[in-house]
């Protein structure tokens, strides 16, 4: 699985999106792109990838949540493309709804869907675990200060991220983790456990 940060050019506040592509491109490989954002400014990156021969750019799109920043472009997506929308509650253009440890196809390999309400009541993370990436959307991974309260949904969302085997983490707004994605979970989950 391919994993393409897309720049966003947007004048209005947005969101990071990331596309999933086969490493070969093949027919059956399911182009998925997580997040749109808000005004669809990344068709203009995905329009000049190589997505496959005959395949459709975004075959799927993945909400983390249904924040604005985050979903709000998603209707560009499905008039562009055709794309079916999955997220974890129901809203405009939503074709499916997720489940917890649901598994999905995309690219040319698999997501696991958790559920990590926090930030919002319907948050996922999606994981791989071939690859040991991790799309946390605006769920909350690195905490450095014992300073305000956190949810009881936080604290068990960092607890189960605490057992997965994570390398790199793409945030749907923060730089990319790309070494000690493991340990940061841990000292965060430690400093919210000492803010208790």
């Amino acid at each position: 699985m391919r994993v393409v940060e897309l720049s966003q050019e947007s004048t209005i506040y947005t969101c990071r999106s990331y596309l999933l592509l086969g490493d070969w491109n093949l027919l059956g490989d399911v182009n998925t792109l997580i997040d749109p954002g808000t005004d669809g400014s990344v068709i203009d990156q995905i329009e000049t990838l190589s997505t496959g021969c005959g395949k459709i750019p975004v075959e799927q799109v993945i909400l983390t949540h249904n924040h604005f920043d985050h979903a709000a472009g998603v209707e560009i997506f499905k008039q562009r493309y055709g794309a079916r929308v999955f997220a974890w509650c129901d809203g405009k253009d939503v074709d499916e709804l997720l489940r917890d440890s649901q598994i999905i196809k995309a690219g040319d390999d698999q997501l696991q869907v958790l559920h990590t309400p926090g930030h919002s009541s319907d948050s996922i993370c999606l994981y791989n675990p071939t690859q040991r990436v991790l799309f946390s959307g605006d769920t909350q991974l690195r905490v450095r200060s014992v300073a305000g309260t956190f949810a009881p949904e936080h604290i068990e969302t960092l607890r189960r991220l605490s057992t997965l085997r994570i390398e790199k983490v793409y945030s749907g707004h923060d730089e990319p983790i790309v070494s000690n994605a493991e340990g940061i979970i841990l000292d965060s989950l430690r400093i919210v456990r000492n803010s208790l």
